[in-house]
Order: C-alpha cells, then sequence, then structure tokens
C-alpha cells in the first residue's frame, strides 16, 4: 500500500489518468520478456500497478483488464513458445527470429494496444457510470506507519527476477522470487520492531489470506485443467486444424485461418504454450506446400496463441486476476475480448506487412 501510496502523489498530477494506464501497460509488456509467465508477471503487477490505477478512478474492472493485457504477447529470447517458434518450426536461431520477425511485430503490436487500451477502456467506464455502476477512487491511506524505503518491497521479486534472468547457471521463478521478498520483509519486520510477537501475528495474518487465495482460485483451476485436457482428448481442434491445413489459399487468407485455430485454442485451453505446441508443426508442411516462408505463418500462429488466452475464462491468468480483485470471471473476460479481438486483427495486418 506504502508503494501506491507514494506512486499516487505524482501520478496524480497527471490529469488524465488513463495516460497512466498506457504507461503501466508498456512497462508490463517490456517485463514480460524477463517474466514469462503470464499468470506470474499478472499478479505481481496485481500487488504493483493495480492499486496504483483503482487510486486514480479507474474501475476495477479496467484495471485488472490492463493486468491481463499486459502479457498478451509471448515475446522475447527466454519465452518458451518464441523458442519452440524459431528452432522447432522456423528452424532458425532465436535471437535471428526474435530480431527479424517477432521483435518488430510485437513491439508495434505493444505501440497500438498502448493508444487503444486507455481509449476502450475510457469509454467502458463512462458507460458503467452511465449505466449506473459505481466507478469511485480506491481509499488511499493518508497516515503510512511504515518507513518510506517500505514502498521497494513489493518490487523486490521484480528485481531478483531481472537479475537472475542474466545469470544462466540460477533459475529463479516467480514463485521462488515472492518467498525470498517474503523472507527478506520477515527479517526486517524483526529488526524494525521490537515486539517479536506482533511480528509473527501480522505474518500469519499474510498465511491466512495466502490460504484464502488457493482456496478460491485452486480450485477452480483443477477444474480448468481437467476441461483442458478433455478438449484435447476430444481431438475436435485437431481435425478442424487439419481441415484449414489442407486448404489451398492465398498467403494471407491461410495465414489468417491458422491463426484462427491457435487463437480459439488458447480461448478453450487457457494455455497458448498448449495451443501453439499442439499446432505449430503443422506450419511447415502448410508453407511447403504454398512456396512461402514459414515464419509468415508460425509468427502470427505463434502470437495469436497468446492474445486468445487473455480472454479465456478458464486461463490461469484470468482466474487469479478474478479471485485477487474480487471480480467476477465473466465480467473480466467480456471487458478483455475486444482488446484481444483488435489485437488479433492487427496482429495478421502487422505479421503480413513484417513477414
Amino acid at each position: 500500500m506504502i508503494l501506491a501510496y507514494l506512486a499516487t502523489k505524482p501520478l496524480s498530477k497527471i490529469k488524465n489518468p488513463y495516460i497512466v494506464l498506457s504507461m503501466l501497460f508498456v512497462i508490463g509488456t517490456l517485463l514480460k520478456m524477463v517474466i514469462t509467465s503470464h499468470a506470474g508477471l499478472a499478479m505481481l503487477l496485481m500487488a504493483i500497478a493495480f492499486p496504483i490505477l483503482t487510486s486514480l478512478g479507474i474501475s476495477k474492472l479496467s484495471a485488472a483488464t490492463v493486468m491481463i493485457m499486459c502479457g498478451f504477447v509471448d515475446w522475447g529470447p527466454n519465452d518458451s513458445s518464441a523458442i519452440f517458434a524459431a528452432e522447432n518450426v522456423v528452424g532458425m536461431p532465436m535471437m535471428d527470429y526474435f530480431l527479424t520477425y517477432q521483435g518488430k511485430t510485437a513491439s508495434i503490436l505493444i505501440i497500438i494496444c498502448a493508444v487503444f487500451l486507455p481509449i476502450y477502456l475510457r469509454h467502458m467506464d463512462k458507460k458503467d457510470v452511465s449505466d449506473g455502476i459505481s466507478v469511485s477512487k480506491a481509499d488511499m491511506p493518508h497516515d503510512v506507519s511504515c518507513p518510506a524505503y517500505y514502498a521497494i518491497l513489493p518490487i523486490l521479486p521484480l528485481v531478483l527476477i531481472t537479475v537472475f534472468s542474466f545469470i544462466p547457471s540460477i533459475n529463479l521463478d516467480v514463485v521462488t522470487a515472492n518467498l525470498l521478498g517474503l523472507f527478506f520483509v520477515f527479517i526486517l519486520e524483526l529488526v524494525r520492531r521490537r515486539d517479536r510477537k506482533e511480528v509473527t501475528s501480522d505474518f500469519s495474518v499474510v498465511m491466512k489470506a495466502m490460504g484464502n487465495s488457493f482456496a478460491n482460485v485452486v480450485s477452480i483451476l483443477i477444474g480448468a485443467a481437467v476441461f483442458a485436457e478433455a478438449i484435447k482428448m476430444l481431438g475436435g481442434i485437431t481435425i478442424i486444424s487439419n481441415t484449414l491445413a489442407a486448404v489451398k489459399s492465398a498467403p494471407i487468407i491461410t495465414m489468417a485461418l491458422m491463426s484462427m485455430i491457435t487463437f480459439f485454442a488458447g480461448m478453450l485451453l487457457g494455455s497458448g504454450n498448449a495451443s501453439w505446441y499442439a499446432f505449430g508443426p503443422l506450419v511447415p508442411d502448410v508453407t511447403a506446400q504454398m512456396g512461402v516462408s514459414t515464419a509468415t505463418i508460425a509468427l502470427p500462429m505463434q502470437l495469436s496463441s497468446g492474445i486468445g488466452r487473455c480472454m479465456s475464462p478458464v486461463a490461469g491468468v484470468v482466474i487469479a486476476i478474478s479471485g485477487m480483485a474480487e471480480l467476477d470471471i465473466m465480467d473480466i473476460v467480456k471487458r478483455c475480448s475486444i482488446p484481444a479481438v483488435v489485437m488479433y486483427i492487427c496482429n495478421l495486418v502487422v505479421s503480413y506487412s513484417v513477414v
């Protein structure tokens, strides 16, 4: 809370809070290159950016949408789906694929989304107000008892992940980084406060909150995983993909049809990786028959899988954000659907132009 309190002071001077929204969105998409887990990134941003946006007068639903859309593009040298696209589908080194194709396309998409999101979310917030739905500023504390330097503590996991991402010998995931940050705060509290019993009592509150989150979210995640596995075992999506792969048409049409497969599969399965890993191997055969570059079809397909995940009611990121923000899952899916569809269309246009 102290981070949001201190950050809100200078940011509140910006008359349009949706400019702040756009700035935080761009920062979040850049962090996606370091924190490759969509759910992990969104949950970290919930602790840092979400209270800042709501305190500036942006609705919880729109702020949650930004947290999810920050991970709409799976890009960067560390992303597993990008590595699979480069090495297993396109057949080129990861850095060459990133610098030649993916980096350019993803950067353009991020800029487009950074312009579109504030316009769209501002319109939706105004619509909510006109429909009688209250969109009030979240209350921020005016008397914060802890020291100002505590504002850096929520960012500590991000710092750890960023630093250790440049050390190949150490693999630090989001969960471990959060636990290390929690342990550091515990030690800091023991040193700063005289009453050790109060410290342990405060941390029992943290543990209970974690337990409640797991109870509300993990059970839904288990159900979502069972649903996704059932969809794959039925084989319906595979039949459709093989049919579309056999269609001989212009490259732009084939690109749109093949990308549509991973987009809807990502939405149904709630996983961009599962969608892309399942249908990516189809690309070389299709492009060989058409006589076009493999990257022409592979790039938009790989990016579409991550975009589709943003509007999936069974995606881990949507379920987690829904629980943390105390919002209905379908409300979040509806708010994310328009940006996701727009980004899917832009992905096709930009990918075709770049490749």
